[in-house]
């Protein structure tokens, strides 16, 4: 009985667990191992930081491969943009000219591939890649590049901020110094927010609830070819949808209206644009919610130039 229950597949379960858990840890000890070998030295580190120094021009911008390769933002020059985070690799970076990608090819789930498709369309590479140890750095052109005209955030001071009633009626929200204080206490500040689980430099926009409206008014802005409102909850109050409503948000250049409309319960950065902004135009963006509860905004406003 003993040697015919051996091989009934009871009796081949645990031979088979301990080969699973044999492999296994097989597995993490070659991990382990390998490891090491990643590691980047200071002195290349260094090395890069000489070229950028050396060689960046204004404009430029330095995208890290993959996004987790964060310690080699320390030692990139001053003044020179860093880009790292979640879904980076399929960024535009419309206003930079040229890219420096800065990687860590070796790193585990660096997904060399899967970066090529994201963000070679319309980049063309400079010269040849130049490794530094585990590091490699790698300039590109940046086909869609278009000349930063301005924007809402550069502006923030020059703004002219209000809450704007159903009747038309105005209660202006003055500068402090630091943002725009409104009488129902929200403040349109210029701040760092995630959206969509990415880092965005944007104006803090609190809708102030009812039909009232949220306004910034840029003053007369010179010609562009186009101008963008990019916006989306902050943090996780995009997925929230109990308790909340949606909002309704205006892009406006010389009264004419692109409206959007940002969903309660959807993740997501939002965008709309206009055409054709003639010199002196009014451009104004506003947000209306009937609930403001949760309903932060982080709002950003550019003009782009024509391509070269």
């Amino acid at each position: 009985m003993s040697d015919g229950a051996a091989h009934t597949p009871e009796g081949r379960w645990p031979l088979v667990e301990g080969a699973l858990v044999l492999a296994v840890a097989l597995w993490a000890l070659g991990f382990q191992l390998w490891l090491p070998s990643t590691h980047v030295a200071e002195a290349d580190y260094q090395a890069v930081a000489q070229v950028l120094a050396k060689e960046a021009r204004p404009g430029d911008v330095v995208l890290l491969h993959p996004w987790w390769t964060e310690r080699a933002r320390i030692y990139v020059p001053e003044g020179l943009p860093v880009v790292g985070h979640l879904h980076s690799d399929g960024e535009d970076l419309t206003p930079h000219p040229r890219i420096w990608v800065l990687s860590e090819p070796h790193l585990p789930r660096a997904d060399e591939g899967g970066f090529d498709k994201k963000f070679l369309p319309s980049r063309t590479k400079v010269g040849e890649a130049r490794d530094f140890g585990n590091l490699r750095l790698t300039l590109f052109t940046n086909g869609r590049f278009r000349p930063l005209i301005f924007s809402a955030k550069a502006l923030l001071p020059q703004l002219s901020v209000y809450l704007e009633g159903p009747d038309g009626a105005r209660q202006s929200c003055p500068w402090t110094g630091n943002g725009h204080r409104c009488p129902n206490g929200k403040v349109v500040a210029a701040e760092w927010h995630d959206v969509h689980f990415e880092p965005r430099p944007c104006l803090r926009f609190d809708p102030p609830g009812g039909p009232t409206k949220l306004v910034v008014e840029l003053p007369p802005v010179p010609a562009a070819e186009e101008v963008v409102l990019h916006t989306g909850y902050t943090w996780e109050r995009a997925s929230w949808v109990q308790g909340v409503t949606g909002s309704e948000v205006g892009l406006e250049v010389n009264g004419k209206v692109a409206p959007l409309s940002v969903p309660a319960g959807v993740e997501a950065r939002w965008t709309v644009q206009q055409q054709g902004v003639p010199d002196g135009a009014t451009v104004r963006a506003w947000v209306q919610a009937p609930n403001p509860n949760a309903r932060e905004l982080c709002l950003e406003v550019y003009g782009y130039g024509r391509a070269p």
